[in-house]
C-alpha cells in the first residue's frame, strides 16, 4: 500500500493541462489559403483504351440487348392481346349469326364484326407502331453510346 501512496503524492498538484492544450493548439493552426493539387495520372495506354472501349461498348451492348427484349416483350403482349379481342370477338359473331333469324340479320352481323375488327385492328397498329418506334429509338441510343456520340439518331 505505500507504493500506491506514493504514486499518488508524485502528481503535479497544478491545473490539469488536457484542459488548455485545445487554447493552444487552436492557435496553432494556420488558415487554409489554398487547396492540394491533384495527384496527376500516367496517361493511359493503347492497349489499357482498347480494353476500355472494349468494356463499353459490352456494357453498352448488354444494356441495347435488355432494352430490345423489354420492347420484344410489349410488342408481343400487345398482339397476344388483339389476337385474344379479335378471337373473342369472331366467337361472338359466330355465336350470333347461328341465332340470326334471316339473310339481314345475319349480313347486319356480318357488317358489325367487320367494322368493330377494323376498329380494333387501326387501335392495336397504332399502339405497335408506337411501341415499336420506341424500342427502335431506345435500343439505337445504347448502341450508338460507345461511338461517343458521333452517331446522329432521329
Amino acid at each position: 500500500m505505500s507504493e500506491s501512496k506514493e504514486s499518488k503524492s508524485k502528481r503535479p498538484a497544478g491545473p490539469p493541462s488536457a484542459v488548455s492544450e485545445p487554447a493552444e493548439a487552436a492557435k496553432k493552426i494556420a488558415p487554409v489559403t489554398a487547396l492540394p493539387q491533384p495527384v496527376p495520372r500516367p496517361a493511359k495506354t493503347a492497349s489499357e483504351q482498347m480494353f476500355g472501349t472494349y468494356r463499353d461498348t459490352l456494357a453498352s451492348t448488354g444494356e441495347a440487348q435488355r432494352a430490345l427484349a423489354t420492347g420484344m416483350r410489349a410488342l408481343a403482349l400487345e398482339m397476344t392481346g388483339l389476337a385474344q379481342s379479335t378471337l373473342t370477338d369472331a366467337g361472338d359473331s359466330a355465336a350470333a349469326l347461328m341465332r340470326a333469324g334471316n339473310f339481314a340479320a345475319a349480313v347486319g352481323i356480318q357488317l358489325g364484326y367487320t367494322r368493330r375488327s377494323v376498329a380494333s385492328l387501326i387501335a392495336s397498329s397504332t399502339r405497335l407502331s408506337e411501341i415499336a418506334a420506341t424500342l427502335m429509338t431506345e435500343t439505337s441510343r445504347l448502341i450508338a453510346a460507345p461511338l461517343g456520340g458521333s452517331a446522329r439518331i432521329g
